[in-house]
């Protein structure tokens, strides 16, 4: 292994290493606010801009869809020019898109603008995790950057609808994208001074017919399971799924036989790397997505406001910012193995409390501590995880294996929506059919059936007790749905624990004992 890799020397970071993460983790953080503030902006912009349904939902979920199909391409970039570079490129783009969104005066130039948003989220999430190898050259350093990096994405993600929904109340829609300008800014103004320049960048031309079958495969996968879990699973969707899969199979083939991949499968050969791609897919399925079905439950079967569900939610989000800042400090004293099992192991027990909530006792301090220590079991083990993917490979590699981390994490989320979500629905639609009133017309069951905002509506549209008693069956149909999603997970987590198990004996980099694997230890892991 090289000594110009940064987790082999053991310095001491300064101001300006400490200056420099801050400037890298409030971008991101803003970044993540976007991907879930646009649901609150929406109503707004709609009544504005007028879109079609169409355009509505293109500008709602296009930056997803760009940041993940191109983000094996700009983990490759991230190691041909550099993450300095890269970021900064970013940082710019994502200052201009954000204008161009703010003062938009037709749909057109709004989606267009979130088409560039995506890009740059999918070019600084390789690109920033990628040059904290840079910034900090020792482990344990290395370990709180992280941490705060990956904090700023939770962070963001759950402050996004809070933040937008207090700008929104003053200004007008355009403010959730204009608050990005003077952060993006300053941003790029200080990463020319601060961020340091890589040293180790790869030569490699980059294969466009490989950049062309990658975005295409993750964007009709994704696109295609998101429709799954909006509109049910259909021909059309069913067909995206299928495309992308195929063409996801002729990449992986093309990569075996050119000399330049995209992305070098020989990492997989590692396999460290193997369990924690399967890791970060399973953990998202089992503890990260069955809060949408939970959402429902709690709207309808139990009644919560919009405004309580608000602050509900806001517990175990807190929970994980402390969790993601008791990460190093833990994983400074336990192996990777323990903190994740044990995290894991955490999340499971919050899972059942949320089940004995469901089944016996539908409290709401109950579904808080639920939530609340799934949130605290959950967030160490993905910066840990997270973290042992880059620290288990060479600075140059490191934007590729964040480009997988990034994979992973949102195949798992889209995919534990769609199977969680399509396993509570089966069952609520065969649970109210068999409890629906004997008077109900069945022209009305069979608009009840096909949600639980429906059945509400028809039952609600119904006078006397026949609209009682589907109302009734709807909320239980309901609960025993939650409850397969939630049962579901349960075993999915357990199947996580299990797989964690081929993490024993692994150790993140001790300074000044143990450094990161070189591409020749992967090598020969891989075909031992």
């Amino acid at each position: 292994m090289s000594t110009n890799d940064p987790l082999t020397r053991t310095s001491q970071p300064t101001w300006r290493e400490w200056t420099a993460l801050a400037v890298l983790a409030l971008p991101l953080f803003m970044m993540a606010t976007d991907f879930t503030a646009i649901f609150l902006a929406t109503p707004a912009i709609t009544a504005d801009l007028t879109p079609s349904t169409t355009q509505l939902l293109w500008v709602v979920h296009i930056g997803e869809l760009i940041a993940a199909g191109f983000v094996i391409t700009m983990g490759w970039l991230t190691g041909r020019i550099g993450p300095r570079l890269l970021l900064l490129l970013a940082l710019a783009l994502y200052g201009i898109a954000s204008a161009l969104a703010a003062f938009a005066s037709n749909a057109e130039t709004l989606l267009v603008a979130r088409v560039l948003i995506g890009l740059a989220a999918a070019a600084a999430s390789p690109a920033g995790i990628a040059l904290l190898r840079s910034l900090f050259s020792s482990a344990r350093h290395f370990g709180i950057g992280f941490a705060v990096v990956m904090g700023a994405f939770s962070v963001g993600g759950a402050l996004g609808p809070p933040l937008a929904g207090l700008l929104l109340e003053y200004f007008w829609w355009g403010s959730v994208f204009l608050v990005n300008i003077p952060v993006a800014a300053v941003a790029v103004i200080a990463g020319l001074w601060l961020f340091p320049r890589a040293t180790n960048r790869t030569t490699d031309r980059i294969d466009m017919t490989s950049v062309v079958i990658s975005i295409g495969a993750v964007m009709l996968v994704v696109y295609g399971l998101q429709n799954f879990a909006d509109r049910g699973i259909t021909i059309p969707y069913a067909l995206a799924v299928i495309a992308g899969l195929a063409l996801g199979w002729w990449f992986i083939r093309r990569q075996r036989r050119i000399e330049n991949p995209l992305l070098d499968l020989d990492l997989f050969s590692f396999r460290v790397l193997r369990i924690l791609a399967i890791v970060f897919v399973t953990s998202q399925v089992a503890f990260m997505t069955a809060d949408f079905v939970l959402v429902q439950y709690l709207q309808i079967v139990a009644g919560m406001s919009t405004a309580s569900l608000g602050l509900l939610l806001a517990i175990p989000a807190v929970a994980a910012i402390i969790a993601t800042a008791l990460t190093p400090a833990l994983s400074r004293k336990l192996t990777p193995a323990i903190v994740m099992t044990a995290g894991m192991g955490v999340s499971v027990i919050g899972t059942i409390v949320l089940l004995a909530a469901i089944v016996v006792a539908p409290a709401t301090s109950l579904f808080a501590a639920g939530m609340t220590i799934i949130a605290l079991g959950i967030s160490p083990p993905l910066v840990v995880g997270a973290q042992l993917m880059l620290t288990s490979v060479s600075e140059r590699q490191a934007g590729p294996v964040a480009a997988i981390q990034d994979i992973a994490a949102s195949l798992g989320a889209t995919a534990g929506i769609v199977v969680l979500g399509s396993l509570a629905m089966s069952v609520f639609t065969r649970s109210l059919r068999i409890t629906a009133p004997d008077g109900l017309d069945a022209s009305a069951l069979d608009t009840a059936v096909e949600s639980p905002g429906a059945a509400i509506a028809v039952a609600e549209s119904i006078d006397g007790t026949v609209g009682q008693e589907l109302l009734r069956s709807a909320q239980d149909a309901l609960t025993w749905g939650t409850v397969a999603a939630y049962v579901a997970a349960l075993l999915v987590g357990l199947a996580t624990m299990v797989i964690l198990r081929g993490l024993r004996g692994v150790e993140l980099p001790d300074d000044g004992t143990d450094e990161p694997m070189s591409e020749t230890a992967q090598d020969d892991e891989g075909s031992a």
